[in-house]
């Protein structure tokens, strides 16, 4: 006789789990929003007084970091959190980069 188990347990983080982090991660785009926004005032007082394109870029990954986010709530999905965090930590780093 063939004997058949099944497991119950899944491979990765459950939905809640991916949503609770995707929440902690709205929380640190807001804070590298404002790091960014520093970053950009700082150019501009230190440098020509206009911002180039990395700033720019800095504020689009931000922004695509929050859809990504707010899709990662909705769709709880483990590439789109990764996504998240990503291009939250990557909106600074542009706007240094300036």
């Amino acid at each position: 006789m063939d004997a058949t188990t099944t497991t119950t347990d899944t491979a990765g983080p459950t939905p809640f789990t991916l949503r609770v982090t995707a929440g902690f991660g709205l929380l640190l785009l807001v804070a590298c929003l404002v790091a960014t926004g520093m970053i950009t005032l700082g150019d501009a007082i230190e440098g020509d007084g206009r911002g180039g394109i990395f700033i720019t870029a800095g504020f689009w990954a931000l922004l695509a970091g929050a859809v990504a986010g707010l899709a990662a709530l909705i769709v709880p999905r483990r590439g789109l959190v990764i996504a998240q965090y990503c291009l939250a930590i990557g909106g600074p780093f542009l706007a240094l980069m300036d």
